[in-house]
């Protein structure tokens, strides 16, 4: 796609058009969960959730009998299972392939419109919103094959990520809810060998913040060619800020007073300190923020979004851009 083609001026939209598909992308522990949450609310829309994956996964099934004994967290995190809880389509491409992700398999695509087709047989009118983190980095794949989609891109501080992936694997690793999630699995036991190994452990964790750094700088440059009106390019920090300003970005997918709200209520209300960041995670946030404001920048002069100015410092930082490209 040329820069042409993407910055083509179009008239401002009445409203936003509310897509059939959603698809919410963000790293793991970049806060799609609660992003998903509140789309889903915001559009009055369809996801995948806890009961839904049970239909396909025994071991979570029989694991969602034994809620009414009590309250079971995520592992990953403290929210609260319920058969309602927004969870990854991953964990179903893995029980019937054995890869969470969806390019992992051949079958990983033709299985994926199957639960699209699932779930919007149950709202025939209501949007579908699905999250994967498995599948940052895939988005233009992803709205070729799914040419009635669009796309919201969450990024957050990579050491709060990075931070957050290490204390989620840990818990994870004894939970019983994980433990039903993935089926009893091979990889399941592999992961939870690894991390009670004394040696083994912090080796997983480094590889693992590896992977993630990698495919953020990936991810800084291919953004850089997606249909500018398909993607909303979102931030969990400046979501956190300011959810207004936050929500802005992606007027022209949905309602961003909803998702505001929505958000806010879905997140939890208490928040950690910022994680101390090397200057490798603070030169890959640089990357990624300037990929977010180069794309925003552009959405205002096609016209497809306006500017937001609430969140602190994002409103200079797009009319630098601006200025510099005209």
């Amino acid at each position: 796609m040329t820069t042409a083609e993407r910055t083509a001026p179009r008239p401002t939209p009445a409203g936003p058009v509310q897509p059939r598909l959603l698809f919410i992308n963000g790293f793991h522990r970049s806060g799609t969960t609660v992003m998903t949450s509140a789309v889903t609310e915001a559009v009055r829309g369809v996801t995948t959730t806890v009961s839904v994956l049970a239909r396909h996964i025994p071991t979570l099934d029989a694991f969602l009998e034994t809620l009414s004994d009590g309250t079971v967290d995520r592992g990953a995190d403290r929210l609260h299972i319920t058969p309602q809880t927004a969870e990854e389509y991953g964990f179903l491409l893995h029980h019937r392939t054995g890869e969470h992700a969806l390019y992992g398999h051949p079958d990983g695509l033709r299985l994926l419109r199957e639960h699209v087709a699932e779930l919007a047989a149950e709202a025939p009118h209501a949007t579908v919103v699905l999250k994967n983190p498995w599948e940052v980095g895939h988005e233009a794949q992803l709205l070729a094959d799914f040419p009635d989609a669009r796309i919201i891109i969450l990024r957050r501080r990579l050491a709060d990520i990075e931070r957050s992936v290490d204390k989620a694997l840990l818990r994870a690793s004894s939970s019983a809810y994980f433990r039903a999630l993935d089926g009893e699995s091979e990889h399941y036991h592999r992961v939870r060998r690894l991390l009670g190994s004394r040696w083994k452990r912090p080796l997983l964790l480094w590889v693992l913040r590896l992977v993630a750094r990698r495919r953020a700088w990936r991810l800084a440059e291919s953004v850089r060619e997606l249909p500018l009106d398909r993607v909303a390019f979102l931030s969990y920090d400046e979501l956190r800020a300011d959810p207004q300003a936050g929500a802005a970005w992606a007027a022209h997918l949905l309602d961003p007073q909803a998702l505001a709200e929505a958000f806010t209520k879905h997140a939890f209300a208490e928040q950690s300190a910022p994680a101390p960041s090397s200057m490798v995670q603070r030169a890959l946030d640089r990357r990624l923020q300037r990929a977010w404001t180069q794309a925003r920048a552009e959405q205002v002069q096609a016209g497809i979004v306006a500017p937001a100015t609430g969140v602190a410092g994002t409103g200079d930082r797009l009319a630098r851009t601006l200025s510099a490209r005209t």
